[in-house]
């Protein structure tokens, strides 16, 4: 008789499990020669097998657990991700951004805001256009009418036309000049001999005119002097204007500019012509213009006058201390200026260039004498103060009275 077939013996035949079984799936594969000796003489090998496999399955749920519980992780992190950078709704961020309102405004201070809140008010494209055409059309139309005035007085005054009127004159002599080829040439002006010319670069006279003098504006004072109150050249200069100063103080460079083409209307001159110096201007009314001179040459005369004017001038502003340091050291800068100019530009090729450069280098040695306000003379122990001292005018005008009567005997 056959023996019956255990469960427990090796001759028992393999179980075929489903492939859709979980729990075979789960269970490890186990050679037969090896299950049947572990199994062999157990009672409870099933129960045994159960809880085995327990562990197992729990590892095996959670590893294929564990990559959708990941996916599912960085799903709700990337929800959360753009959840945050979504922009929040418009009405919960202008709340946001909106400031806190004050409790109390008045009606004017909010109207005032929801005025200026308030969006432009945008023309329809129709109106543009038509504000565009009709731009284009008064820029290349005719030009309009200019509106009339009603007011009947002068919208000028004398003094404006008579400048006008002496500018117009100037013009016409420069235009003169240019047509004879002597607007470039040098000028030269005798006052006491009463003559005017131009002198080309050869040394000839190209052109000459008879002179007055009107009168002189000093730079230094802003003083103007009529030509008959001066002595020294009274005899050179126009003869007295009724209703005019002969002197006049505080005038200002237009100021001397209106006197001058006032007396020169008043003297009934063909032109108007300034002469500059360092020192001074001198405003001359020219005549008799021409082009053909009596004499070709010209000779300068002596400067005697001329130096001995200025330097009794500084020396007369020092003694009646009526000037600062300041005006006094600029006038006797400014006439060691005009005698180097004189040297080079009137007098040169004569014999007087030596005498004015020796007379200007010897006037800017005595500017220097008044101290400046700067740091050299601080720490050189110098006093500084807005007026002379007297120790120094003192010394001034004794080197002063040295050189008139240096240039008194050549007069």
């Amino acid at each position: 008789m056959p023996k019956p077939r255990g469960r427990g013996t090796s001759a028992e035949p393999r179980r075929t499990v489903k492939a859709s079984s979980g729990r075979a799936r789960a269970q490890p594969h186990v050679k037969p020669g090896k299950r049947g000796g572990a199994d062999a003489g157990a009672p409870n090998n099933g129960a045994a097998a159960n809880r085995a496999a327990a562990p197992n399955k729990r590892a095996a749920a959670e590893r294929a657990a564990a990559p959708n519980k990941r996916a599912a992780t960085e799903r709700a992190a990337a929800n959360k991700g753009a959840a945050a950078k979504r922009p929040a709704a418009p009405n919960k961020r202008a709340a946001a951004e909106r400031p806190a309102a004050p409790r109390l405004r008045g009606a004017k201070a909010r109207a005032d805001e929801e005025a200026r809140a308030a969006p432009p008010k945008r023309r329809a494209r129709s109106g543009v256009r038509k504000a565009a055409s009709e731009a284009d059309d008064a820029e290349l139309g005719p030009p309009r009418p200019p509106e009339l005035d009603w007011d009947d007085t002068p919208s000028d005054s004398a003094e404006e036309a008579r400048a006008r009127r002496w500018a117009a004159r100037g013009e016409e002599l420069f235009q003169q000049l240019v047509d004879h080829g002597a607007s470039l040439h040098e000028y030269r002006a005798d006052i006491k001999e009463g003559r005017f010319v131009w002198i080309a670069p050869g040394g000839r006279v190209s052109a000459e005119a008879r002179a007055r003098l009107l009168c002189s504006w000093s730079r230094a004072t802003s003083v103007l002097v009529m030509a008959w109150a001066d002595p020294l050249v009274s005899g050179a200069g126009i003869e007295r204007i009724d209703g005019m100063p002969a002197e006049q103080d505080s005038v200002g460079e237009e100021g001397a500019w209106q006197i001058a083409m006032a007396a020169a209307d008043g003297c009934g001159a063909a032109y108007l012509y300034r002469v500059s110096s360092p020192l001074a201007w001198y405003f001359l009314a020219l005549d008799d213009l021409t082009f053909s001179p009596k004499r070709a040459s010209f000779h300068p005369g002596a400067p005697v006058g001329l130096v001995l004017r200025a330097i009794g001038e500084v020396r007369e502003a020092i003694g009646s201390r009526a000037e600062p340091a300041d005006v006094i050291r600029d006038r006797i800068s400014a006439l060691s200026d005009s005698l180097f100019h004189q040297a080079r530009y009137a007098y040169r090729d004569t014999d007087w260039v030596a005498r004015l450069e020796r007379t200007g280098g010897c006037l800017m040695h005595l500017a220097k004498r008044i101290p400046r306000a700067s740091y050299s003379a601080i720490a050189a122990g110098q006093r500084i103060d807005e007026w002379l001292e007297r120790e120094l005018a003192v010394e001034l005008m004794n080197a002063l009275s040295l050189i008139e009567d240096e240039w008194s005997l050549f007069g």
